[in-house]
């Protein structure tokens, strides 16, 4: 395993931002757009769904967000590559959700809120295609107003799983729903992605984010698991994201937080995609729930431990591509991250928790 790529901007403006992320990294830019072609093709997307549906996010983004739809221009200017390009990247969950056949779940999430006081404790793997292998890295954002955002993402998307220096985490579940192949929106809709990233530049608590997340309308769904510590306090929760609706959910009583992809609230878990497809989600909580249970005092070691369980011991917590497996199937966990709230950083490691022990990790603070 090799250490992930960090990088820092040191650009203001968001399209000069932007631009100077899209002349670092043309060539894996352009390697992400090329894979997600050929995923959305395999999926059962047209092209011209896909720019149709690129073209339609950047403008309710530049509605809502203007300063992230010029850093998406930005990055399409600096790679050299066509707007459409960059929008389809930062909606590639939506694109996938609505024209394509359901995605294998990804993601397990792990976080605990002590009741003492203390700092939480976090870590997530992200399960993905093997072709993005080298397609992510960790992105820090550094804003004029003093407050730094650093994300664990996708080249040339704008956002995902990070943290902000005013004490805000959050992690990253995709889910499926029927609401997300349902008639097209008649509405402006955010991609998820650049919610989280929104959500990031703009929050400094779990309240602000949840106001936040819960009022922005989306086309595919997701949970967005939020951690913050402020005055000797810390808070989580996880907000359920869907076109039919959005709920907030908080901690067990042992102050463990856990999310892998299926809808937990009853009402939308009726309108349930990736479960019903693959139980394998549900198999996951279950053995996450047995996992933290054995943990008596959590940190990062812990909790990286509990997801260190394979196919063969009762749940693909930790994923391992099948050489063989056809495109759309060959499902690595590509990326494990554990955030430091408190600090306002994080550490993220190329693979699965497996090589924890052995591999590089990335802090970045």
């Amino acid at each position: 395993m090799t250490t992930p790529t960090v990088f820092r901007s040191a650009k203001a403006a968001p399209g000069d931002r932007g631009q100077q992320l899209g002349k670092a990294f043309p060539d894996r830019i352009a390697r992400a757009g090329a894979f997600y072609d050929r995923l959305f093709a395999a999926a059962g997307a047209e092209p011209r769904d896909v720019t149709d549906w690129a073209l339609q996010a950047f403008e309710h983004i530049g509605a809502w967000a203007p300063d992230l739809a010029e850093e998406i221009d930005g990055i399409a200017r600096g790679a050299g590559l066509p707007l459409w390009r960059i929008a389809a990247l930062n909606a590639r969950t939506e694109i996938v959700g609505r024209f394509g056949r359901t995605q294998h779940p990804e993601c397990s999430t792990v976080v605990y809120a002590p009741a003492d006081g203390r700092p939480p404790v976090t870590a997530q793997t992200w399960d993905w295609h093997d072709g993005m292998r080298d397609g992510w890295f960790v992105w820090t954002v550094e804003h004029p107003d003093g407050r730094i955002v650093h994300t664990v993402t996708e080249f040339g998307i704008v956002g995902k799983i990070g943290v902000n220096t005013a004490g805000l985490g959050l992690h990253f579940n995709i889910l499926g729903h029927t609401s997300d192949k349902s008639a097209a929106p008649t509405g402006p809709w955010i991609p998820v992605h650049v919610l989280a990233r929104r959500i990031l530049d703009t929050c400094a608590s779990v309240s602000e984010a949840a106001a936040l997340a819960t009022g922005t309308p989306v086309a595919a769904s997701s949970s967005l698991t939020l951690a913050d510590h402020a005055h000797g306090r810390t808070t989580a929760a996880a907000i359920e994201l869907s076109a039919a609706g959005s709920v907030l959910l908080r901690p067990d009583e042992d102050g463990f937080l856990l999310r892998t992809n299926h809808f937990v609230d009853h009402g939308l878990a009726a309108g349930e995609v990736l479960g019903a497809e693959d139980p394998g989600t549900y198999r996951r909580m279950d053995v996450l729930r047995e996992r933290t249970a054995a943990v008596t005092a959590p940190d990062r070691e812990n909790l990286v431990e509990a997801l260190t369980c394979h196919v063969d011991e009762g749940a693909e917590l930790c994923c391992h591509a099948q050489p063989d497996a056809a495109l759309g199937k060959r499902w690595e966990t590509l990326a494990t991250v554990s955030l430091d709230v408190a600090a306002g950083g994080l550490l993220a490691h190329a693979g699965g928790p497996c090589t924890f022990p052995l591999a590089s990790w990335a802090e970045v603070s």
